[in-house]
């Protein structure tokens, strides 16, 4: 059975988030969905991690924009692993598990968007993927680049004008954080066909909550507590 949730940077309680060991851990307890941060090296790769800066997650220091891949791939996450590109990311996901892209900081990065959008239809994977952001100007970017592109607004609270920009981008997912979703919501997302995600829900007791709703893809860092009330 697969279980219909989003494993939040892969499963972080357990493996590094955001790197490779993480994301194979989501897909071997069966999770339909994953997601992950993208910034961008110095040399226009996309690459996954959540900060802009190595500082917290590896052995270095500095913003991932100053290095190369080949010098962000010196450091080291936890004791053996490695910052992994987006095209690394994707390619185990292939076949396997829907993939989430959250574009951190797109002003950091000019031409994020293009690349980002190249490297999903290179590996022909609209349909296993779709990108969400805070900045919804790189959601307009990526709209003007394809129509089959699937995309998401990101927020934090609810409001009226949110709707209109998801029909504006003919948008595909609106992704909300967990504390700020009411029933309204999740009815509206329902009429206009729009996916709602919510993020990120880690106790057993919200789970079951929010489970009452089948509609909403549910964001958890605690993998095997959520498969658990899944099944």
């Amino acid at each position: 059975m697969t279980i219909r949730g989003i494993a939040h940077r892969g499963y972080p309680v357990n493996y590094p988030e955001n790197t490779l060991s993480s994301f194979q851990a989501a897909i071997d307890l069966g999770f339909s969905h994953m997601e992950l941060d993208v910034h961008m090296s110095k040399d226009g790769i996309p690459v996954v991690m959540h900060d802009h800066t190595i500082d917290r997650m590896t052995n270095g220091t500095g913003e991932i924009r100053d290095y190369t891949v080949e010098e962000l791939k010196k450091f080291t996450i936890s004791t053996n692993e490695k910052i992994p590109t987006l095209e690394e990311a994707l390619q185990l996901a292939i076949d396997r598990i829907m993939v989430s892209i959250e574009l951190k900081k797109p002003k950091l990065y000019p031409g994020i968007e293009q690349k980002v959008y190249e490297l999903i239809k290179k590996l022909e994977m609209e349909d296993q993927t779709y990108v969400i952001s805070f900045n919804h100007e790189a959601l307009r970017k990526l709209r003007k680049l394809s129509d089959d592109i699937q995309i998401g607004p990101l927020v934090n609270k609810v409001r009226r004008a949110h709707y209109r920009l998801i029909q504006k981008l003919n948008a595909n997912y609106f992704a909300v954080k967990y504390n700020a979703i009411k029933e309204r919501h999740i009815r509206k997302c329902e009429n206009m066909g729009v996916q709602l995600v919510v993020w990120t829900i880690n106790s057993k007791e919200e789970m079951k909550k929010m489970k009452q709703y089948p509609s909403i893809l549910i964001t958890t860092d605690e993998l095997e507590t959520y498969k658990e009330i899944s099944l």
